[in-house]
């Protein structure tokens, strides 16, 4: 079943575009054309059955105002007469008759006796001022109209109004709207037409600029558009391109000579790239795979089953960090700027994605540091702010993160200070193995490369400083 549709859908959806404006504008057309005449039919009635009470009421408030005389002077005559006129006034009248508080028949214009059961279907309330009721009859529906003479002590005038005018009225107005809506439709397809002809001219002329392009015709341009709508503009877009591509091919042939002898030197800087990826990997993954292995051991060593399903969820969760580790190094390995030594626009550029990620405010201050800076202490030192702040996500629970990076008499010095809970830096680094806590093993590492030291300052509940300090030195700037 999902299958048909999906291919129903499809084929709806791979007409043109000139069809697709069509479909749009008929199918809104449609929908507010279906709208208006379900909202008239269903409102149309009641109002003018409310128009028709309103007659009603006030022909009967006519009569009831007048009745009185006669019927005090018993003038039934009169009262006749004052009954037909109102009746012969109103086509939608249907009848009318006055009875007396005793239900007694004074006058009536059926000219016979009063059909059965008519006296007792309507019957006005001692406090209503009239009552109305719809009374079903073999000519259709009657609104009949009860209305108190003298508030009931002289009787009552009870007026039937047809509703066949009504429905006359009603199907009338309903035809009327079927015949502008259908010449609004008609209207719609033409405009649609000539709207999805202006509008889709740019794109047909552009698809066949693609394929005398593809061709490899790149001197061909499209005609300009006269209108400059978003059509023109992409029009200008894509002459625009064609020359920027025409310009790239000219110089990609110019540039193709130089092919053979570049090819030497970038297959060696390829090398030496796959080289540094290695040992990046190598630092990465050996240590993370070397605490798997223990971990595993570890497992292997439980003395019960609860127990070894305990410490494989530990395995998993540190697997599971193995993994974002290195999706992580894939993603962040090495910012180019770095290359130029531009560690402090590389440091504060990960501080502002850092802070977009986990919500932790970092303050960078960069002071006193000079250019010339060689790559491989930026990378280095780099990499030291990236170790710090995944432990800090990691463990420290922190909220905010300082770091200093400055330079005193070509030695450079890097601060990193958060708020988080801190630890037992005695205890954690005698552990590190045990707890899988490589982070600061590896800090030191770096260090110790370039003849530099670091140290550590924390305790529980007091944050937790790091500070690093780089000997100034030939590998330290560039030469």
């Amino acid at each position: 079943m999902n299958l048909v549709l999906q291919r129903m859908l499809s084929r709806v959806l791979g007409v043109t575009l000139r069809a697709k404006i069509m479909g749009l504008v008929v199918g809104l057309l449609l929908t507010l054309a279906a709208a208006a005449i379900f909202q008239t039919e269903r409102s149309i009635g009641p109002f003018l059955n409310q128009q028709l009470d309103v007659q009603g009421i006030s022909t009967a408030t006519y009569i009831a105002d007048r009745s009185p005389e006669y019927i005090y002077r018993w003038d039934l005559f009169r009262l006749y007469t004052l009954v037909r006129d109102a009746r012969n006034s109103n086509e939608n009248i249907r009848y009318i008759f006055i009875v007396d508080p005793e239900e007694k028949v004074l006058v009536d214009t059926f000219g016979n006796a009063l059909p059965s059961g008519l006296l007792k279907a309507n019957q006005v309330g001692a406090s209503e001022p009239f009552h109305v009721s719809v009374i079903d009859t073999e000519e259709g529906l009657i609104r009949d109209m009860a209305l108190p003479i003298s508030g009931g002590k002289l009787g009552t005038v009870r007026i039937g109004m047809s509703v066949k005018g009504i429905a006359q009225a009603k199907s009338n107005l309903l035809t009327s709207l079927i015949l502008v809506t259908f010449s609004v439709l008609l209207l719609g397809i033409f405009l649609a037409t000539q709207l999805s002809r202006i509008l889709t001219t740019p794109y047909r002329r552009m698809m066949e600029g693609t394929r005398i392009i593809a061709a490899g015709d790149l001197s061909y341009r499209l005609p300009e558009w006269s209108i400059q709508d978003e059509g023109g503009q992409l029009t200008q877009a894509f002459n625009g391109m064609i020359e920027n591509m025409e310009a790239s091919a000219r110089k990609i042939e110019e540039l193709s000579i130089m092919r053979r002898g570049l090819a030497g030197k970038v297959m060696r800087l390829q090398e030496k790239e796959r080289l540094h990826l290695a040992r990046e990997l190598h630092d990465e993954t050996s240590q993370s795979l070397a605490s798997l292995r223990l971990g595993l051991k570890y497992a292997e060593e439980a003395p019960s089953l609860e127990e070894m399903k305990t410490r494989l969820t530990d395995v998993r969760h540190f697997l599971d960090e193995t993994f974002d580790g290195i999706r992580r190094l894939v993603t962040e390995l090495r910012p180019h700027v770095l290359e130029e030594g531009e560690i402090g626009l590389a440091i504060k550029r990960y501080a502002e994605e850092y802070k977009k990620r986990f919500g932790i405010e970092v303050d960078v201050t960069i002071a006193d540091l000079p250019e010339g800076l060689s790559s491989e202490t930026a990378s280095s030192l780099y990499r030291i702010v990236q170790e710090v702040l995944t432990n800090v996500v990691r463990h420290a629970k922190a909220s905010q993160v300082s770091i200093v990076l400055n330079s005193y008499q070509e030695d450079i010095n890097l601060t990193i200070e958060d708020n988080g809970i801190g630890f037992n830096v005695p205890e954690v680094m005698a552990k590190r193995v045990e707890n899988r806590k490589f982070g600061l093993f590896g800090i030191q590492e770096r260090v110790m490369a370039f003849g530099g030291t670091s140290q550590i300052e924390s305790a529980p509940g007091q944050g937790t400083t790091i500070y690093v300090k780089v000997p100034g030195g030939a590998n330290v700037w560039k030469n």
